[in-house]
């Protein structure tokens, strides 16, 4: 418990330190949040949803106070003036809004050609879609949890991925983004009905948390436009400063764009390392080296002549799902020596777990005899 307390310490003081006005050492506020956040992140008594926690939240707080002045670079739609200029109260609300942004939605540094389009939908009525999102989300979060415990290939007994058959990698890879992509909906969801609900937030500011499947012929694409943005904004930040001030590469050029790529998703890695395992880095790092290799391919096809069309797109959407089959595993045996898949992680089903979940007739887990 004192570790979330820490957690929450850190969080208020680098708040203070965006609330402040542009002053000269506006940086010292870093210095115990950094502090505050290592000792969480290291602490015997830790675990990895805080590990990943401070991570994320350290990155915000280098974001926003070190490298970004964001009460002169940053304004909401329709801001005309910069919010230092406003009351310190004005100045909070301003940066609250800000943190429940993350993908800058409402302000003028939002990406609107990644992020789906705005639903502009009365409170009740967005309500209303969220809610029978909400519930499709849950009801598609347990069978994907029931699915993997009952599953010995999500387990801590498990054999490595690349020792299953290419038919079960080709299954379980699906399932496991299934999963992860339902328990987030579901998180998301539930913050997005309590903020609109209350009045606190707008609906037009909640656009779709993932975007549409059929935009998923690229991994570029599956990673930059389908799945989740949450974690855009401090990745990206990260990667223009070094790749400006660090690597001396100039903006807009190829080799600065390929520095934030995988500056990008070396954070990504970061940020899911589970028990100090760096497998997780290798697998996100792994995608920017596929994003490379597929710029690269593509390229030669468009010289060629090659065009954009239906029959290229399945065969994109094929090539997305067996380039994230052949990388998953390395991810997937990191989870599985921390024991991630031991939490059931069903949200309704759960309460059945002891009367027929665990029913001998199942192949459960580190049971020899399934």
């Amino acid at each position: 418990m004192h570790l979330q307390i820490l957690a929450a310490l850190s969080k208020c003081v680098s708040t203070a330190g965006m609330v402040v006005r542009p002053l000269p050492h506006r940086w010292v506020f870093f210095l115990p949040v950094v502090a505050i956040n290592s000792y969480c992140y290291f602490s015997k008594v830790s675990d990895d949803s805080i590990r990943s926690n401070v991570i994320i939240e350290t990155l915000i707080a280098s974001d926003y106070i070190l490298l970004t002045d964001i009460q002169r670079e940053l304004r909401q739609i329709g801001q005309r003036e910069p919010i230092m200029n406003a009351g310190i109260w004005d100045r909070l609300k301003w940066t609250l809004q800000l943190l429940c942004s993350p993908r800058g939605i409402g302000w003028t540094h939002e990406q609107t050609s990644i992020i789906p389009p705005h639903a502009h939908l009365s409170r009740h009525d967005f309500l209303r879609n969220r809610l029978i999102a909400l519930a499709m989300a849950i009801i598609g979060n347990d069978i994907a949890f029931i699915l993997t415990s009952i599953d010995p290939g999500f387990s801590r007994d498990a054999v490595t991925y690349y020792e299953q058959p290419f038919l079960w990698r080709f299954w379980a890879t699906g399932l496991f983004f299934f999963r992860l992509k339902s328990s987030i909906q579901v998180y998301l969801l539930l913050i997005t009905l309590l903020l609109v609900s209350t009045g606190l937030s707008e609906p037009d500011t909640w656009p779709d948390f993932f975007g549409r499947l059929a935009d998923a012929y690229t991994v570029r694409r599956w990673w930059g436009r389908v799945w989740h943005q949450q974690l855009r904004r401090i990745v990206s930040s990260h990667g223009k400063f070094l790749s400006r001030h660090v690597f001396g590469l100039l903006p807009g050029t190829i080799a600065s764009s390929y520095a934030q790529l995988y500056v990008a998703f070396f954070l990504s890695g970061l940020i899911h390392v589970t028990s100090f395992d760096p497998r997780p880095i290798c697998f996100f790092l792994l995608q920017a080296v596929t994003i490379t290799f597929e710029d690269f391919i593509i390229s030669l096809a468009r010289k060629a002549g090659a065009q954009s069309s239906f029959a290229v797109h399945i065969l994109g959407y094929v090539w997305v799902y067996c380039s994230l089959t052949v990388t998953f595993g390395i991810w997937l045996d990191s989870m599985n020596s921390a024991g991630i898949g031991d939490y059931a992680g069903t949200l309704i089903l759960n309460r059945y777990h002891g009367s027929w979940l665990s029913n001998e007739s199942l192949p459960l887990r580190g049971n020899p005899e399934a």
